[in-house]
Order: structure tokens, then C-alpha cells, then sequence
């Protein structure tokens, strides 16, 4: 799982926020359209970031719990959110999200911008699904994205980006006899140089329906982002595509 350091963690808040921001809009239509007795539980997020996510439905009114392994991820979701923090709306921990015990329920478990595929294991994402079975509501969604053989292909690849103050490199290896990807970044913020490495591990999405369903979830359909109310008919030739089970 990636845990990710200070400089890099504000650097991707500035660089790489932009996808739970433009998410947020339609995971809260999604949940404005489950059942009423959802409305009033909180939501958890698994992998929160630093808190992008987490404000739009702070904001929106709903509690919200995120959990994440990097305490600088987590420090700049507390300072995002902590209006909300102070008034035990909200609440940031630093956990394993493939194995955790929180309690609930939650009407809504989410995870976003390929946070599942950071388990590099079918026994971690296996417990991570029972993880989220012990809490989740008896009417609620588990709702993730995930990235497909296909999208870590077209993810692994090589690039410099350069702004103010700001530079990085991404190397990127794929090897696809494992169905992994793997990101190499190096940059320098304000001075300061970073270094850090992203592995992603796709799997075929007929083994997560086999494993999602052997965990006591009912089978999942495939969505976009963008559409999550027409199922994909081929969601393999997607490179990301969004999972909901209940």
C-alpha cells in the first residue's frame, strides 16, 4: 500500500485533487437517491486523501469519516475540514484499509481515483470487502473505482510536467504477465525534492465480482463516474470503471 511522505502529499493535494473534485457532484446525487433511512448515517471513505472528497459532503451535510495510511494525507484533510473536525461532524484516521474494525453503520463506503487497486493481493482486497461488509448499512452501497487491466496499461507511462516552483518526472514500468504498474515520481517543490513510488494491481473484474460475492455482497454492477445509473455492458474496455455492490 503506497504511504505517501510531506512534500509529496502537498504536492498531490495541488496537482492531483482535481478528480475527487470533479467525483463529488455525482457520488452525492448517487447517495441523495438511496433510501431515506441512509439520509441521516454517516459516510466513510476508504483512502481519503487529503480531504477533497470528504469537505464536498461535509458541506453537503452529511458525516464523514476518512481513513488513510499517510499522516501527512491525513494532517492536510484535518486542516481542510477542521470546522467540521471541531464540531464531530467529521473525522480523519490513519488506518489499513485492508483490514479495519470502526463500527457504523455507514450508508455509504466509497473509495476513489484507484485506491483499491493499491492492494497488491487478492487476500488484501478480500479483507478489505469484509471490512466494509461489517459496516456498511443493511440498505447502504460500497461504491469504488477501480482500474482496469486496460487503464493500468495506459496509466504506466513516461512524462515530465513543470510549473512555478514545481517540477516532477513519472517513470512508469509495467509489467503484464502480473497485471501491475508501476510509477516512479521524482520532483522538486519550492526546493524541497520528493521521491516516492505508486504501484497499481489490476485484476480481472470477473474475479472481484467472485470475490465481492463471496464476502457476502450481492453481485455489483459497472459504471463511469459520470453515469452511475446505466451499467457498463463491456467494462473491461474501460480504463477505469466505477464499482457499486450492496
Amino acid at each position: 500500500m503506497n504511504v505517501y511522505g510531506e512534500v509529496f502529499a502537498g504536492f498531490y493535494d495541488r496537482r492531483f485533487g482535481a478528480y475527487a473534485e470533479k467525483a463529488a457532484p455525482y457520488l452525492l446525487r448517487f447517495y441523495a437517491l438511496l433510501p431515506d433511512s441512509l439520509a441521516h448515517l454517516p459516510i466513510l471513505d476508504l483512502g481519503c486523501g487529503t480531504g477533497r472528497l470528504a469537505l464536498r459532503f461535509l458541506e453537503a451535510g452529511h458525516a464523514f469519516v476518512g481513513l488513510d495510511q499517510s499522516s501527512h494525507m491525513l494532517f492536510l484533510a484535518e486542516n481542510r475540514c477542521r470546522r467540521f473536525v471541531l464540531e464531530r461532524k467529521g473525522r480523519f484516521l490513519q488506518e489499513d484499509i485492508s483490514r479495519f474494525q470502526i463500527g457504523g453503520p455507514f450508508g455509504m463506503v466509497v473509495s476513489t481515483y484507484n485506491v483499491l487497486n493499491h492492494l497488491e493481493s487478492e487476500e488484501k482486497l478480500r479483507l478489505c470487502f469484509r471490512s466494509v461488509r461489517r459496516c456498511l448499512a443493511e440498505e447502504g452501497r460500497f461504491l469504488f473505482d477501480f482500474q482496469t487491466l486496460r487503464g493500468i496499461h495506459e496509466w504506466a507511462s513516461t512524462e515530465s510536467a513543470q510549473w512555478e516552483a514545481e517540477h516532477i518526472q513519472c517513470r512508469g514500468e509495467l509489467d503484464e504477465t502480473r497485471g501491475t504498474a508501476c510509477m516512479h515520481l521524482k520532483g522538486e517543490v519550492e526546493g524541497n525534492a520528493f521521491e516516492e513510488e505508486i504501484v497499481n494491481y489490476a485484476y480481472p473484474l470477473e474475479k472481484v465480482i467472485r470475490w465481492l460475492g463471496e464476502e457476502g455482497f450481492k453481485r455489483p454492477d459497472f459504471f463511469r463516474i459520470d453515469d452511475l445509473k446505466t451499467p457498463l455492458q463491456e467494462p473491461e474496455k474501460q480504463n477505469r470503471v466505477v464499482v457499486v455492490a450492496a
